[in-house]
C-alpha cells in the first residue's frame, strides 16, 4: 500500500504527511484493504487549499475532494467524504440482498470477512519481505 502526498503552490508542513497517515489508519475499522492511496493538494489564488484524496481498495476506486480556505480544514471534509463513500460500498451488497434470509445475509457477511482478512494478510506478507 503506497501513499503518495502532493502539494502545489505551497510547502507541505513536515508534520502533514504523518497526520495523513494517521487518517488513513481511522479507516482500519471498516476492514478495507488501500491497494494505493493519492492525496493532491493545492493553493489556488484566493487562498482556497483544495484537497483531492483518490484512494484503490478492497470494495473499488474512491475519490473524494473539498475546498476550504484553511488546509486543515480541506483535509478533514475530504476523508470526511472518503469515509462515507467508504462505508456506501460497504453496505451496497446487503442493501440489494432484502430478499434473502438471515442465514444468507450471515453467510454472506461471513465469507466478505474472509475474504478481506485473506487480502490483509497478503499486504501484510508483502510488508513483511
Amino acid at each position: 500500500m503506497t501513499l503518495k502526498v502532493t502539494a502545489k503552490g505551497f510547502e507541505l508542513p513536515d508534520y502533514m504527511e504523518a497526520h495523513i497517515e494517521s487518517e488513513f489508519a481511522k479507516f482500519d475499522k471498516f476492514q478495507v484493504v488501500f491497494h494505493s492511496r493519492n492525496v493532491f493538494m493545492k493553493l489556488e489564488p484566493g487562498r482556497q487549499f483544495i484537497v483531492e484524496i483518490a484512494v484503490k481498495t478492497s470494495v473499488g476506486d474512491i475519490e473524494a475532494s473539498a475546498d476550504e480556505k484553511e488546509l486543515s480544514e480541506a483535509l478533514s471534509a475530504a476523508f470526511a467524504r472518503l469515509e462515507r463513500q467508504i462505508i456506501k460500498k460497504k453496505e451496497k451488497p446487503l442493501a440489494h440482498r432484502s430478499e434473502l434470509n438471515e442465514r444468507d445475509k450471515e453467510n454472506f457477511l461471513k465469507e466478505e470477512e474472509a475474504s478481506a482478512e485473506a487480502a490483509a494478510d497478503i499486504v501484510i506478507a508483502e510488508n513483511n519481505k
